[in-house]
């Protein structure tokens, strides 16, 4: 699948009613460009995992509406892939196993190998998740993410569990990965200094309830180095939005 659009027009999102009634995210407008890698950052609470959601169809709006290349998101869409904070890999199968129910059918045994090889798990294939690491399972969480050939790839703070070298590997392996693929990439992070490594624009949103707050452009071609001076200033505007003053 080539790489998809996404449009989310007016959305509100909100649960409970009358004075349980908590409101998530408002007014929301956001067109996110195929091929496209958008972060989303914030604080806790203010929407980001819940706007993943609605783009997978995993959950629906309360008003507005989420499209994918111009169709209405309706139920969990196949045109994207979602990879979560937790590999939640299942432990009874082999890593190939895993990955092949992220396809759906639509690869053939050698095109999960291959896949897996992408991730750097070749000669891991038939082992269960307890056998290989943390970084290992992740790894093999996002080859199954890219398994069913997904327009738009979500992650929700994929590698928030990793250690701080894994964590820096798998930055650099999730934008030469998804840069094969071309697929879409939209990822929900606290980091700014993830943020401000892999994406092209960033979207911050503000406390929950008060919808966007500011959309940032990183104006230096990827693949970036992080001790890029360029990135220094955005830094800086980042961790103010947070109160932070380096």
């Amino acid at each position: 699948m080539s790489p998809a659009s996404v449009t989310i027009t007016e959305v509100n999102k909100h649960f409970g009613k009358g004075v349980k009634r908590v409101d998530v995210l408002r007014d929301i407008n956001l067109n996110i460009h195929a091929g496209e890698v958008l972060v989303l950052l914030g604080p806790s609470g203010c929407g980001k995992s819940t706007l993943l959601r609605l783009i997978a169809g995993l959950d629906s709006p309360s008003e507005g509406q989420v499209e994918v290349d111009g169709q209405q998101v309706s139920g969990v869409d196949p045109r994207c892939g979602f990879v979560f904070q937790e590999p939640r890999l299942l432990p009874w199968l082999s890593l190939k196993d895993n990955v092949a129910i992220g396809a759906r059918g639509k690869r053939s045994e050698r095109e999960i190998h291959e896949l897996l090889a992408s991730v750097g798990l070749t000669g891991f294939e038939k082992h269960i998740p307890r056998q290989v690491s943390g970084g290992m399972a992740q790894r093999t969480a996002l080859a199954r993410g890219l398994a069913g050939h997904p327009g738009v790839l979500l992650l929700d703070e994929p590698f928030a569990a990793l250690d701080a070298l894994t964590r820096l590997l798998m930055q650099d392996l999730l934008l030469e990965v998804a840069g094969a693929t071309g697929a879409t990439v939209v990822l929900v992070t606290h980091d700014i200094d993830e943020a401000l490594h892999l994406a092209d624009r960033i979207v911050v949103l503000a406390e929950r309830g008060r919808g966007i707050d500011e959309i940032v452009k990183v104006n230096h071609p990827r693949p970036r180095d992080r001790s890029h001076p360029g990135l220094a200033p955005l830094r800086t505007e980042l961790l103010s939005k947070f109160g932070i003053h380096p």
